[in-house]
């Protein structure tokens, strides 16, 4: 479980550059198992091994989807801000001008 974790984590960086979406997903996916990796690490005694990796896992995965989310919400900030000027300069008359004949 750290494992994939870690593999999760990592995997949500480049996750980031489609919207952001992908990335909160992963990054989400990987601070779970993360956390409950270095649960069961810490429960079995030393048993288990693993700790650095589930460590690093839920740390990559919550800086991955803290990014993916900051990414997807200026990106949605950005087409309604797109959407808004667009829609009041036409509704004012700034659009483009019509040729006169």
């Amino acid at each position: 479980m750290a494992i994939t974790s870690l593999v999760l984590g990592i995997a949500a960086f480049p996750a980031i550059c489609c919207y952001g979406v992908p990335a909160v997903v992963l990054g989400v996916a990987a601070v779970i198992l993360g956390r409950i990796s270095l649960r069961r690490i810490r429960e079995s005694g030393g048993a288990l091994g693993g700790h650095g990796m589930a460590q690093a896992g839920w740390i990559t995965g919550l800086v991955g989807g803290s990014l993916g989310l900051i990414y997807g919400l200026i990106t949605v900030g950005f087409v309604i801000l797109t959407f808004f000027l667009t829609f009041f300069s036409a509704a004012n008359g700034i659009g483009n001008p019509s040729p006169s004949p």
